[in-house]
């Protein structure tokens, strides 16, 4: 990691959409900002340190590794996502670890800051109430997959959501999506709590039966609905 001058802007944060440009000058002027390489730690499961971090550039991912060395995924992180916030609101550890998958550029906010700015911007405190609604309904549904649903279900519950999380394409047609890059198997393995051996079988079966087609880096889901 290392510190370094402002090379983005919070612009494309979500939580900062309504906020006039001199108001998004002052947050940026209340950041410290950091650069990380590829494979670096960002934060630390259960570290105590509560700043808020604001992706700028790169792309980084939230993971829990078990004591057994198994890795638990949860989400990547791209540019204009932001993580921390659960710690800066009620000073317990950090619930995960982030690490870089690519060189990251962040925005680093003292927890004391960002506080303040939801005391005194609601418009900024409406915004991070609908982001953690977002975040908990997503593990709503994660939970309820993991209760519910066999392993091969558990992977195409996956591939839709990051189907849905990629948009569709017009240049195939409007139900096709593209995922790019997709994921590794390992990768969607640790996100739904199976092997690599299992999302391998299941991607094989789909790829036969003409619902997916592996071009490159890339993944098309070739019928969404």
């Amino acid at each position: 990691m290392s510190a370094g001058r402002k090379l983005g802007s919070l612009e494309s944060v979500p939580l900062f959409a309504d906020l006039s440009p001199d108001e998004l000058g002052s947050i940026e002027a209340a950041c410290a900002w950091r650069h990380f390489k590829e494979g670096e730690d960002i934060v630390a499961y259960l570290d105590e340190s509560d700043d808020v971090y604001f992706v700028v550039s790169g792309k980084a991912r939230v993971v829990i590794y078990a004591a057994s060395g198994k890795v638990v995924g949860f989400r990547d992180l791209l540019p204009g996502d932001m993580f921390g916030e659960y710690a800066a609101v009620d000073q317990s550890p950090r619930s995960a670890s982030i690490e870089a998958q690519t060189a990251c550029q962040v925005a680093v906010m003292p927890s004391k800051a960002f506080r303040a700015l939801l005391r005194d911007q609601p418009a900024v405190c409406l915004a991070l109430i609908r982001h953690l609604t977002k975040q908990l309904r997503s593990l709503t549904h994660r939970v309820y997959e993991f209760s519910t649903l066999a392993v091969n279900n558990r992977i195409q519950a996956e591939l839709l959501r990051l189907a849905r999380e990629a948009g569709s394409s017009d240049e195939i047609e409007t139900t096709t999506a593209i995922i790019s890059p997709a994921p590794t198997h390992t990768e969607i393995a640790a996100r739904i709590s199976s092997h690599r051996e299992a999302v391998s079988r299941e991607l094989s079966r789909l790829t036969r039966e003409g619902l997916i087609e592996r071009r490159g880096r890339s993944l098309n889901i070739k019928d969404v609905p």
